[in-house]
C-alpha cells in the first residue's frame, strides 16, 4: 500500500520548537487555536513547553509589572506619592501613602 500524498509529516528543528513554544506563551490565543494555526498538535506544544521549560500563560488579570522608581529633577513636594497606570491606560494617582488592602481593592474593582 502506497502512503497518501495528502499527509506529510513535518519535522521541526530544536530552534523552531523552542520558538513556537515561546510564541504561544507570549500570545493571547487559546492553545487549540494556536496549534491549528501552526499546524501542530496540542501534545506537541505541551511537550515542547516542557522540554524547553517555557512558562505557561498566566491569566491576564494576575500580571503585575515591576515598577522601578526614578529620580526626578522636580522637588519632592510637587510630585505625587505614587501613580499606577493600567494596561488599558487608566491612571490612579496617590498623593499620600495608601495601605495595600485599599490598593488591591482599587485594582480589582471594575
Amino acid at each position: 500500500m502506497q502512503p497518501s500524498n495528502n499527509s506529510t509529516i513535518r519535522s521541526f528543528t530544536i530552534s523552531e520548537k523552542k520558538n513556537i513554544a515561546m510564541q504561544w506563551s507570549q500570545s493571547n490565543v487559546k492553545m487549540q487555536v494556536f496549534c491549528d494555526n501552526h499546524g501542530i498538535t496540542i501534545s506537541m506544544l505541551k511537550n515542547w513547553r516542557k522540554q524547553f521549560a517555557t512558562p505557561a500563560k498566566v491569566p491576564r488579570r494576575k500580571h503585575f509589572i515591576q515598577l522601578t522608581p526614578s529620580k526626578a529633577s522636580i522637588p519632592d513636594i510637587a510630585l505625587p506619592f505614587a501613580e499606577v497606570i493600567s494596561l488599558s491606560g487608566n491612571r490612579i494617582i496617590f498623593h499620600s501613602a495608601v495601605n495595600t488592602d485599599m490598593l488591591k481593592e482599587l485594582l480589582n474593582s471594575k
